[in-house]
């Protein structure tokens, strides 16, 4: 990703997302050196961002921060690339766990998160806000990165 692809990646966040990113935090996440990545594909004969990811890493650890697809691109294989793209990333970098966060409403992250291996380690109660009152955030780690083929 670069900031010329800023104001794609904000259409689709604000797209998918209740409580979308601002345009500062993506700012802030290059200007702190995350990794931040986009998936592209053909569509209609032009190549169009359908998808980001946003992840930090500190020692050997790493954190998805983002992670968002296009609703016209979602159930089709493009997060879980993405996901498997990034655990190889991680495990090439010799990064022994990788950590993501989840709503716990989010079932159809959860059972993407899952049928890749991340298990869920904790709960943030009351961790994000919501329409009504508060909701839980799920706290996933993958730990075997050095079982990746």
């Amino acid at each position: 990703m670069t900031k010329a692809d800023l104001p794609v990646v904000m259409k689709i966040e604000n797209g998918c997302q209740s409580y979308p990113w601002t345009l500062l935090q993506f700012l802030d996440g290059f200007n702190a050196g995350h990794d931040c990545w986009v998936v592209c594909k053909e569509f209609e004969k032009r190549e169009m961002l359908v998808g980001f990811a946003v992840v930090s890493t500190a020692l050997d650890e790493s954190m998805l921060l983002n992670v968002c697809v296009r609703p016209a691109f979602q159930n089709k294989g493009v997060g879980r690339k993405l996901l498997e793209f990034l655990l190889q990333k991680a495990r090439s970098e010799k990064m022994n766990t990788f950590f993501l966060e989840v709503r716990a409403s989010n079932l159809f992250a959860i059972h993407l998160y899952e049928s890749l291996g991340f298990e869920q380690i904790s709960i943030r109660r009351d961790y994000y806000p919501s329409l009504v009152g508060r909701e839980d955030g799920l706290v996933y780690s993958f730990a075997s990165l050095s079982d990746l083929a």
